[in-house]
């Protein structure tokens, strides 16, 4: 699925291991693409422009990547975040957008 802001968007649930400031929480993935992701989390929600880590496996693969981003836009009401991944290796951008091709 071809999404507005030009990368290919997908389905991902599984979980997600998201760290903020030293603290750890798990938060639940909803969709993904090789530029970010969308997750379900509950409250306290890290603030937008929070720098994080998350960390999450995706299907087939059995190391977890550990990928930094930061939050982009919160939903309290709902207990969304978006996170935009921030200094992707190629390599791991490449994995990611295998795995939404449907090459994993």
């Amino acid at each position: 699925m071809q999404e507005r802001r030009g990368r290919s968007r997908a389905s991902f649930e599984g979980w997600v291991e998201i760290t903020t400031r030293g603290r750890r929480k798990l938060a639940s993935g909803r969709d993904l693409s090789a530029g970010g992701m969308s997750v379900s989390m509950t409250s306290p929600l890290p603030p937008t422009r929070t720098p994080v880590t998350s960390e999450f496996a995706l299907p087939g693969i059995s190391l977890p990547l550990a990928l930094e981003a930061v939050v982009a836009w919160s939903d309290p009401q709902r207990g969304l975040v978006g996170l935009c991944f921030d200094g992707v290796d190629t390599g791991l951008i490449e994995l990611i957008e295998g795995y939404l091709e449907g090459r994993l």
